[in-house]
């Protein structure tokens, strides 16, 4: 994802410290439930997390008796993960890689979660599904989440804004995010603006703009086909039943052919 043109939200890499923060949006746990549903109606066993950040997926999972390797591009969120292996004295690896690139054996599933493939190109995903079948045993399974460009109305992403305010040790950080869509394009780009103050120093202000490539359901199923698997189920974040207009993520389940 290094090189992605849509470019990644500020604290991806220059301020790891405040990524949970942002992150734990407070659905995460109820995401992380629905995902081992599945993988525990796969009957799956072992679990790389290609975009594993500072391993939110990873920590749920192991502690569910699943054996996980979690992956990331990012080194710095890296290090956070590896660091919490430490506190919490559990046995998962943690590699640094490229979910297109990765190779690192063969597994019962695959997992990209919170939107990680809408930071990719179009082309980059396919590249991605690709490579993930090669890190997949026969019939493994991929799960990966994103959101449904038939449901982002603009009502829906004027409602995406937000003005968060999170600390990390005596670093204060406040953040506006706006929104827009390019239907023409399928992206969704999103504008912050941050004040970051640290004890009682004067406040730094920051800018970034990124970018998600959005996708319809019909879409992702017949790029899943055009690279090798069978879209099992598509359904909402928290396993409800989807529907095209409504649904405004699409969490999918498909098999390797």
């Amino acid at each position: 994802m290094g090189n992605t043109k849509l470019g990644l939200p500020l604290e991806y890499q220059r301020h790891p410290e405040f990524f949970d923060a942002f992150s734990n949006n407070g659905h995460a746990a109820a995401t992380n439930t629905v995902v081992e549903k599945l993988l525990r109606k796969q009957k799956v066993h072992t679990v790389l997390d290609m975009t594993c950040g500072t391993g939110s997926q990873v920590w749920h999972l192991a502690k569910h008796g699943y054996k996980v390797t979690g992956a990331d591009f990012s080194p710095a969120l890296l290090r956070i993960a590896r660091a919490k292996a430490c506190i919490e004295k559990t046995p998962v690896e943690f590699i640094d890689g490229d979910m297109r690139t990765l190779q690192v054996g063969a597994f019962d599933a695959v997992i990209t979660i919170a939107n990680a493939v809408g930071h990719l190109t179009k082309a980059g995903f396919e590249k991605s599904l690709r490579n993930i079948g090669r890190n997949l045993k026969p019939g493994g399974v991929y799960i990966f989440d994103i959101f449904n460009l038939d449901a982002l109305t603009d009502t829906v992403v004027a409602d995406f804004a937000m003005h968060w305010c999170r600390k990390s040790g005596n670093t204060q950080c406040h953040n506006v995010q706006c929104s827009v869509i390019n239907r023409q394009q399928g992206r969704l780009t999103s504008y912050d603006h941050y004040v970051f103050q640290k004890g009682a120093r004067e406040p730094q202000t920051l800018k970034s703009r990124f970018s998600l490539q959005l996708y319809t359901a019909k879409e992702l199923r017949s790029m899943l086909a055009r690279n090798g698997f069978d879209t099992l189920m598509q359904c909402g974040l928290d396993g409800s039943r989807f529907v095209s207009g409504q649904t405004t993520s699409i969490l999918t389940v498909a098999r390797r052919c």
